[in-house]
């Protein structure tokens, strides 16, 4: 599938990532035509990408020295992959969780197949930003049956907690046994791309999650996205074999 990111919004992608992993900061920079000629587009593409890159503090422009690499912006969380986010930063100091729309809707159609609906059949929708340290790192969608949605919209102080899956089994009494997961790499949608502050197009992270009880049976789900320039997955293997 073609991305429908412009080209300077890709490059720009790439660069940060390729830097990151092969620079360290005070590295000069290869010049626009080495870039040009390396992804094969125009001086004006690649100046455009730069361009991003020094407005958001990667990189730097010393005049009659040339440009070079400053490293990440910010910290990057990290997670393990069987642990969740919510209960990872909860406590840590300066992060919080912003409602930003709950609705009554019909459910996208592999929602509704994860909680067993029909595509006629209504959900409680909640959409979340959270922040770390003052800057915007994940988009949370989560999607609820209406009787247990409606528990949590009935206090629209619970939904600024990060994890809502604790506030229904400490508040509700609401059995959470087990939770699958499934982590992809995605391009930002213009859906949310705004509240976390990046280009449509650009490279993040998505984990799909359903919440099980305990026998087996889904009870929510939630979709979120994050910023992968600001979070990381980390695996531990021991059975490297």
């Amino acid at each position: 599938m073609r991305s429908q990111a412009p080209k300077y919004v890709t490059i720009r992608a790439l660069l940060e990532v390729r830097w990151e992993r092969s620079m360290l900061p005070g590295d000069r920079l290869p010049s626009e035509a080495e870039l040009c000629a390396d992804f094969g587009v125009s001086r004006a593409t690649v100046q455009q990408a730069l361009g991003m890159l020094e407005r958001d503090g990667v990189i730097r422009r010393d005049q009659g020295r040339g440009t070079f690499y400053v490293g990440p912006v910010g910290s990057r969380t990290e997670q393990e992959p069987s642990r969740l986010l919510e209960t990872l930063i909860q406590e840590r100091e300066g992060s919080e969780t912003r409602v930003l729309r709950h609705a009554l809707e019909r459910p996208p159609a592999r929602v509704a197949r994860h909680l067993g609906l029909s595509r006629d059949d209504r959900v409680v929708t909640i959409e979340r930003l959270g922040l770390v340290e003052g800057g915007p790192l994940v988009f949370i969608e989560t999607y609820l049956p209406v009787a247990l949605g409606s528990k949590l919209l009935a206090d629209l102080a619970q939904l600024s907690r990060m994890s809502l899956a604790a506030v229904l089994s400490d508040d509700h009494g609401v059995p959470i046994a087990a939770v699958q997961q499934v982590i992809a790499a995605r391009l930002s949608d213009p859906r949310y791309a705004p509240a976390l502050g990046i280009e449509v197009g650009v490279p993040v992270l998505e984990g799909e999650r359903i919440y099980l009880d305990g026998a087996g049976h889904p009870v929510f789900c939630t979709i979120s996205t994050y910023r992968s320039d600001r979070h990381a997955f980390v695996m531990h293997v021991k059975d490297w074999r």
